[in-house]
């Protein structure tokens, strides 16, 4: 009997060796170390295997909410899409595969991606072993166009750069002013038609602001004057206006000289017999020298007034009568006399008017 349980024994051996060697021997599931059988399933800290033949195979991973996952499953943590992988040594790792951006959508290195406003944009981008989220730029005033940080770009009459501020934000500011397609810098003075402007920055913005005018190829600013034809002009610049304002009229007086007339100034060019007065008055964008009328002077005194264009006989006091004419003259007006019989020739076109003194 004794050899027949030596042969039984012998016989099952085989079957006892290859059954223990199918198991295999590890800690999981919370416990020590034990032997584990074949096909069963062994958790350890974030990653669960098999037993097959003996050896723990890599199974998956388990996220952070403890969700059982295979190798090649992935799961969303922040930003970032995160996938249970088998490294080329067989070994479990989780792996970061795509940024996530709005709504949930996935991003491969080297996308992009705006913000919820569309004022800038980011990159997934590779940052060794891992994925980084960067904010690489700004969108432009099209809300199609893009920009990196530290770029300009050109839109209507300013130029703009994308800027990353000290806080961190990311945002497009206005670092020039534009005219013609040339970049004027911040301080930077320019020509344009009649007037100067200045590249100035107030409140962090950038504003193309009128300093002055120009005439003639020669700069002006604010209350400087100059003559064009029978106008005084003045260059005008406020706040929120600015232009070339007329501001007096150039009389010619008898000896040739020039006078500036302020508007609404009254004046007399006269001589030993007449005088002829004149006012500056505002005629739209330019002022003009009106004439208001003709002073016969008698012995020294003013004695008849006559408006332009008109004439009259007055009988002087020694009884002799002339006549006396107020005529239109590249100066303004005339005063002429002449004997009261040659009216017809010397006063033709003219208006008869009383004669009288100014009133």
């Amino acid at each position: 009997s004794n050899s027949l349980l030596s042969m039984i024994f012998l016989l099952l051996l085989p079957l006892l060796v290859a059954s223990q060697s199918n198991r295999c021997w590890s800690s999981g599931n919370g416990g020590s170390a034990r032997w584990w059988n074949e096909g069963e399933r062994i958790d350890r800290g974030r990653y669960w295997y098999e037993c097959r033949r003996g050896e723990l195979v890599p199974k998956g991973c388990f996220n952070e909410r403890q969700q059982r996952l295979s190798v090649g499953e992935s799961f969303i943590q922040d930003e970032y899409e995160v996938t249970c992988d088998l490294s080329s040594q067989g070994f479990l790792k989780f792996k970061q595969s795509a940024c996530v951006g709005p709504n949930g959508r996935k991003f491969r290195i080297g996308e992009t991606w705006v913000d919820q406003t569309n004022t800038y944009y980011y990159e997934c981008k590779s940052d060794g072993a891992y994925l980084r989220v960067s904010i690489e730029g700004c969108v432009h005033h099209d809300k199609r166009g893009k920009v990196k940080i530290g770029e300009k770009y050109d839109h209507g009459e300013y130029t703009y750069e994308c800027q990353r501020k000290s806080s961190g934000a990311v945002q497009m500011c206005s670092v020039g002013c534009l005219h013609q397609g040339q970049r004027f810098a911040i301080g930077e003075q320019w020509p344009d038609g009649d007037f100067v402007f200045y590249c100035d920055q107030k409140g962090g913005r950038c504003q193309k602001k009128c300093v002055g005018c120009q005439f003639r190829n020669k700069r002006l600013y604010d209350g400087d004057r100059y003559q064009k034809d029978q106008t005084v002009y003045q260059c005008h610049v406020r706040r929120d206006t600015y232009g070339h304002k007329p501001v007096a009229c150039v009389s010619v007086d008898n000896d040739g000289t020039k006078v500036e007339r302020v508007i609404g100034c009254r004046w007399y060019v006269q001589d030993s017999v007449s005088k002829v007065e004149q006012s500056c008055h505002l005629d739209g964008e330019q002022a003009k020298i009106i004439t208001e009328g003709c002073i016969y002077r008698h012995n020294g005194f003013d004695t008849i007034w006559l408006v332009p264009n008109s004439y009259t006989i007055w009988n002087k006091p020694d009884g002799k009568p002339i006549g006396l004419a107020c005529k239109p003259a590249s100066n303004g007006a005339l005063l002429s006399t002449f004997d009261a019989d040659q009216a017809s020739s010397q006063a033709s076109g003219l208006k008869y008017d009383s004669p009288r003194g100014k009133k």
